[in-house]
């Protein structure tokens, strides 16, 4: 978007947190990726801020915010604070911390963080999917299915219920001390036990539980996001264009 008409620049800034608050209001968040952060949002209104822009509808107007926003190669602090509109004279600076921050991660940079931020996010998604397998297998005691009495199956059904959700590694903030710790998470065979579950039950009785790739893998992941090159790309055009971003909801 391009800027209509003569609006004063402040005002069109108190617009844009306006927005950003109204937007947050909604609570649409990616579960786990921005609890950290929240705290009580501020009831959405009205907002103008559309009065005073003109939005570019040709072919190559549009892109999803969530190619930057969980990118996990960036604190959670600036993804999260992604939500919400550009002016057309902040964009280049926006841009270029981005860039600036990607190309000193692909130089080695912000390991501690990265790391920290690897393990909470492995941690957490075992935790949520074996919480959901010990969910399943307490739901077949009493259950009177032939499959369900299996002595294989309440083996394996016994030994899911006596290990208990696994705990979620704690979640980094980017401007507090990390140790430097390269140590992955400790999933104890759990990925192994779910899969004896899944073989030994009928298909609608199946929980996927994920075997966690390495943190090289993790990083190498984000650093070479086709989705995120794209988006990368697209900002810069839009800059060198003189356009804004704006959130579209």
């Amino acid at each position: 978007m391009r800027v209509r008409g003569k609006v004063a620049r402040g005002e069109l800034g108190r617009l844009v947190e306006a927005e950003a608050d109204a937007y947050a209001a909604l609570g649409n968040w990616y579960e786990g990726e921005f609890d950290h952060l929240i705290g009580e949002t501020r009831p959405g209104g009205a907002v103008g801020l559309r009065e005073f822009v003109e939005v570019n509808d040709g072919p190559d107007n549009y892109r999803r915010v969530m190619l930057f926003t969980l990118s996990p190669v960036f604190p959670a602090e600036w993804r999260l604070a992604a939500y919400r509109s550009y002016l057309p004279d902040e964009l280049p600076q926006v841009l270029g911390a981005w860039m600036s921050h990607l190309e000193a991660v692909r130089e080695g940079a912000h390991r501690a963080y990265l790391r920290a931020w690897y393990r909470y996010a492995s941690s957490r998604q075992l935790a949520v999917e074996w919480s959901a397998l010990r969910e399943r297998a307490l739901g077949t005691r009493g259950r009177s299915n032939a499959w369900a009495g299996r002595a294989e199956l309440v083996d394996v059904r016994e030994r899911i219920l006596a290990r208990p959700v696994p705990e979620v590694a704690p979640v980094p903030y980017w401007d507090a001390p990390l140790p430097e710790d390269g140590t992955a998470p400790d999933f104890g065979g759990l990925v192994a036990l779910a899969r004896e579950w899944n073989y030994r039950v009928p298909r609608n009785q199946r929980v996927r539980v994920t075997d966690p790739e390495s943190f090289d893998e993790f990083l190498r992941g984000a650093l070479e996001s086709e989705g995120l090159a794209d988006l990368l790309g697209w900002v810069r055009r839009s800059c060198d264009e003189g356009f804004g971003l704006l959130l579209d909801w």
